[in-house]
């Protein structure tokens, strides 16, 4: 495999491929698997994956989330085996944390490009409440309950993907020679509890990172509208928060956590 590298998880780690492979590959449906890798070796080291399987009582018990069991992240019987067969993913972002990808980067359900790939992201639809750009499966599975239905039946093995990898792929900045020296910050959050329609200078500040860290394109205005709302909305869904779109002790706590991994 090149030396091209791929982001990894929340942070701003990057890995070659073979560390992809290597981390997320294991217990995932072989199929969805080869059209995944043929997905992100085609980006070119733009995508890269965030999160894959998730263990029997893992599943987080929260608004926004399928039930325990009923999760593609999960492993299902499939009539070829216990495999999982969703990831969520992420993009490189140069100098921030890796952020989650809009709804214009990827292979929207029911589009030309989620079938060219063989994968689409599902949950919801573009600017809607609740969607989630970030997740991506098999272009045969939706719901867990439709599968379930229908019998549980098998991802094609013989999917004809239409777009195939590799492509040129961009610079990429050098690995680090020498360890990252790390040291421990306590932060002490002052702000109040945040919700829609507080103003001041604590709002245009969650504006700025929320920016910084997810690209969620706000305006600083230090108004906390429905736009703000929904970006911490993102964010929280993107990290396993509570999802209720207040900036609470939590949620700027995670914030404020995931600014000082990218400092």
């Amino acid at each position: 495999m090149s030396d091209t590298l791929y982001p990894i998880f929340y942070g701003t780690r990057l890995v070659t491929f073979d560390v992809l492979e290597a981390t997320f590959s294991p217990k995932c449906h072989p199929e969805y698997w080869r059209r995944m890798k043929n997905f992100l070796l085609h980006q070119g080291g733009k995508f890269g994956i965030g999160g894959g399987w998730r263990a029997v009582g893992a599943q987080p018990d929260l608004s926004g989330f399928a039930p325990e069991g009923k999760s593609f992240h999960q492993s299902q019987l499939f009539r070829s085996g216990l495999y999982f067969a969703a990831f969520d993913l992420v993009v490189v972002n140069p100098g921030h944390v890796h952020r989650a990808p809009t709804w214009s980067e990827v292979p929207v359900q029911g589009k030309k490009l989620a079938y060219d790939y063989g994968i689409h992201a599902n949950v919801g639809v573009p600017g809607a409440r609740g969607s989630e750009s970030w997740h991506h499966q098999p272009v045969e599975l939706d719901g867990w309950d439709t599968w379930v239905a229908k019998g549980r039946p098998d991802i094609d093995y013989s999917y004809p993907i239409a777009i195939l990898a590799p492509r040129p792929t961009p610079p990429q900045p050098p690995v680090p020679e020498t360890p990252v020296i790390t040291k421990e910050i306590t932060v002490e959050i002052k702000s109040r509890n945040l919700i829609e329609g507080c103003v001041g200078p604590d709002v245009k500040f969650f504006q700025l990172q929320l920016n910084n860290l997810a690209g969620q394109g706000l305006l600083l205005d230090s108004y906390y509208g429905p736009r703000m709302k929904e970006a911490v909305m993102n964010f929280q869904r993107f990290f396993n928060l509570i999802v209720d779109g207040n900036l609470g002790p939590k949620t700027q706590a995670a914030i404020i956590e995931v600014a000082l991994q990218a400092a």
